[in-house]
């Protein structure tokens, strides 16, 4: 892999012309003398394969390092035209810095380049950082807005971004209340502007739906499903309660669909780690009462059984993937429109 990489002068103002031709230039990959022959322009647009415009927010410098790891390993399978903006609105002289790097690499037999700019903003331009960010976006290409931290949601910036991105990815584990699991219900649903939503605590908790439909699948087992009375979740004590919830939801607004009404039940304790340790199903009816459990346990692994009154039946292991940022990131750039799964179940959370 080769690497290509430029960085404009600091300067209190860049002009966001003069980034878009230092942007051009890394891409076409210009000579000393700003002059490209045609051949090498038509090889770098070739190269250029850009499926998304990519726009990460940040709020200070190790952020950012982290962010670009992230970004950088994310890039071997979905090249984008990558936008990230350090807004730091505390202080209070104007300042504005941009960087301009370009990588180019070849998978299966094809190059592949990819385009990053890195703005810096202090003061008055890091409260327009959205209108800057505009002209330097790829036309015709959808727009995810990555925001890694709990957003700033009373900051225009976080509105102003919203409204420039068919998709908002954030993770729910960062400390969300109800207020900002509302606000983000609110942008997927506004009738101006809609952003669907992307949750890479969501992605977290496929396995554990996705085992717990498989219950009802087996001969004989959905019928119990019609006589679900109850749910327990058991997690971590440490106050992060959004992944619970939203499993929570998901089961609620399933049932909701056919006219059931669960009631849940979360268990935090104190010996348990942070996340979702056990999820619960508790069913009656002409035959019995049933539990269908799922139990997390080490080494990334997840423990099913079932329990018809006093039998256990049907017990079994599963493999819980720990996922890394960046597929979790992955997982949500790939998903076409609305999530309605989970916008049905943050709704279901909410009550």
């Amino acid at each position: 892999m080769s690497t290509d990489h430029t960085e404009l002068s600091a300067r209190t103002f860049v002009d966001v012309h003069d980034i878009q031709e230092e942007l051009d230039q890394v891409r076409w990959g210009l000579h000393a003398d700003g002059e490209g022959s045609e051949a090498a322009q038509h090889a770098a647009a070739e190269a250029r394969a850009s499926v998304c415009n990519l726009i990460a927010v940040v709020s200070n410098e190790p952020e950012l390092g982290e962010v670009m790891s992230v970004l950088d390993r994310l890039s071997v399978t979905n090249p984008s035209r990558t936008l990230i903006l350090l807004a730091q609105h505390t202080r209070e002289a104007d300042k504005l810095e941009a960087e301009v790097s370009a990588q180019e690499r070849t998978e299966s037999g094809h190059r592949v380049s990819t385009e990053r700019v890195i703005l810096h903003a202090h003061g008055e331009p890091a409260r327009h950082l959205a209108s800057l960010a505009t002209p330097l976006l790829i036309p015709d290409l959808p727009v995810i807005l990555w925001w890694p931290g709990r957003p700033q949601f009373d900051n225009p910036l976080f509105d102003d971004l919203c409204e420039l991105a068919d998709r908002l990815v954030v993770d729910t584990d960062e400390g969300f209340d109800d207020s900002d699991l509302a606000r983000l219900l609110e942008v997927a649903r506004r009738n101006k502007a809609q952003a669907s939503i992307g949750d890479l605590n969501w992605a977290r908790l496929i396995a554990w739906r996705h085992v717990a439909a498989q219950f009802f699948d087996m001969p004989g087992m959905l019928a119990r499903l019609a006589h679900i009375h109850g749910v327990s979740i058991f997690h971590g004590s440490d106050g992060q309660t959004a992944q619970a919830r939203l499993l929570g939801g998901w089961i609620r607004s399933r049932m909701a669909r056919v006219g059931i009404d669960v009631p849940l039940e979360f268990r935090p304790e104190d010996s348990l780690e942070h996340g979702v340790h056990r999820f619960l199903i508790y069913t009656g009816g002409d035959e019995g009462p049933a539990r269908f459990s799922m139990s997390r346990l080490r080494g990334g692994r997840l423990s099913t059984q079932i329990r018809l009154g006093e039998q256990e039946l049907a017990e079994r292991t599963v493999r819980l993937e720990s996922r890394a940022t960046e597929e979790l990131l992955g997982i949500e750039l790939t998903l076409p429109g609305h999530d309605v799964l989970f916008e049905e179940a943050l709704a279901a959370a909410l009550r």
